[in-house]
């Protein structure tokens, strides 16, 4: 992925709002310029068969630049592509279009400078977005496949390792910080940092998981949520070793993960999502062990791949009680095969039902996070940017429509892969607020 969607101690990594512009700085006192393109409404939501139209902005030095002939091509879910050429104005100029089917649109914009320089902009639209379903059925076997993987799991000894942080890195004297490794199938261990408050009661906390974006990293130590009276855990997504030097990890990425996220698609047993997502199940048996634990609350959160995890974790575990998948990944991978938008990681990006691998088309249904959300109990939060061509709008909204817990969407019409602060700062605070209120009475 290109941005770096790795949860954090303090929740969620904020990211930040892109609006689907490049802009040509000025240099030597030359012209800077930018493509705006934006939907003619705030929310950019339209109905079936309603015009959906784009105003376009052409700026030089932040003022309309008229007369000026732009190009631009709409791409959308069904395999929709029209394409054409507008003249700027004083004002904006407007591109009009509409799509008969539930799905998403994306508006790109270019012009070509005097310089040589290529301008461009892009809007995104979506056309009944609550109505997008994925047309390949799950598999028929998707719950018999997992409940034997967890069923195995669960007869492995967790053998948990706790490695006391030392207290000049956790530089809080109310919290306590654990390395922690626990046996996992998958040929390798769940792996991360648990953070808890110092004599901390049996039964008395809930418990927040994290979990991280694509890459290759240690787990971060969640020590602000400790504090704030929580038994907070983060994992990094591989079961690798903690906090050691970065060349440690890009010597990882860079061999034995090396494109690690399209790594055996062709075998629902190898391929390596199924050794991330059972590392997830037992980061929820290990907390869930853990004497502290009040029973009764459970929150999850994770951002782009970590997002496509908290939709496992919640799906897999019933126990979740509170699940926050920010731009969620690993969602409706086979998208792009009905011509529609797929999400990350694009196992069958840019092929066909005639040109893809049959064998990747059978097995990447059973890692879909979209057909975890179909069995989440827990009350539930998703993010989108409407141009984010990472995790797209389509992949998420089919996991959310999927969902038939309480559930909230946070879109962001003018967002690539990304969550806005203000956003980002409303989702945490529905998440405190849930844990805050569901918490169990202390003992008099």
């Amino acid at each position: 992925m290109k941005k770096d969607c790795r949860s954090c101690c303090v929740v969620f990594s904020v990211l930040v709002l892109f609006l689907g512009t490049s802009v040509v700085f000025s240099q030597d006192n030359k012209p800077s310029y930018q493509i705006q393109v934006r939907a003619d409404r705030e929310s950019a939501i339209y109905k079936k068969g309603e015009p959906v139209i784009f105003r376009v902005r052409l700026l030089e030095d932040n003022k309309p630049f008229a007369g000026q002939e732009l190009t631009y091509k709409i791409q959308g879910d069904g395999s929709f592509e029209k394409g054409g050429t507008i003249t700027s104005t004083d004002s904006v100029a407007v591109i009009e279009t509409l799509l008969n089917r539930a799905g998403f649109l994306k508006c790109t914009v270019q012009w070509k400078a005097a310089s040589g320089a290529t301008i461009s902009g892009v809007g995104g639209a979506g056309v009944d977005p609550l109505e997008i379903r994925a047309e390949t059925p799950e598999p028929n076997d998707f719950d018999a496949f997992w409940n034997a993987k967890k069923e195995e799991l669960a007869k492995l000894p967790m053998n948990p390792q706790l490695v006391p942080v030392p207290a000049d890195k956790v530089k809080n004297p109310a919290v306590e910080v654990f390395d922690v490794k626990v046996d996992c199938l998958g040929g390798k261990p769940l792996s991360g940092y648990l953070a808890k408050p110092v004599d901390a009661k049996p039964r008395s906390l809930p418990i927040l998981i994290s979990y991280h974006g694509a890459g290759v990293r240690s787990a971060g130590m969640p020590i602000s949520n400790a504090v704030r009276g929580v038994l907070a855990l983060d994992i990094n997504a591989h079961g690798i070793e903690n906090g050691q030097p970065e060349a440690f990890y890009k010597a990882l990425a860079e061999g034995e993960l090396k494109n690690y996220r399209v790594a055996d698609g062709n075998d629902r047993e190898k391929i390596y999502f199924v050794g991330m997502f059972l590392r997830v199940i037992r980061s929820l048996q290990f907390m869930k062990s853990l004497p502290e634990w009040d029973g009764k609350t459970i929150a999850v959160i994770g951002g782009s791949q970590g997002g496509g995890q908290a939709l496992v974790a919640a799906g897999g575990d019933l126990d979740v009680s509170f699940c926050v998948a920010n731009v969620p990944a690993i969602c409706y991978p086979t998208g792009d095969i009905e011509g529609n938008f797929g999400g990350w990681p694009g196992f069958l990006r840019g092929k066909t039902k005639e040109t893809a691998d049959p064998a990747i088309v059978n097995t990447v249904p059973y890692i879909d996070a979209a057909h975890f959300a179909r069995r989440i109990k827990a009350e539930s939060i998703l993010s989108t940017g409407f141009i984010d061509y990472v995790c797209s709008p389509t992949s998420v909204y089919v996991a959310y429509n999927n969902i038939t817990a309480p559930k909230q969407i946070f879109p962001t019409p003018g967002a690539t892969h990304a969550v806005p602060q203000k956003t980002a700062e409303i989702i945490n605070k529905l998440l405190w607020d849930y844990i805050e209120r569901n918490r169990v009475p202390k003992a008099e």
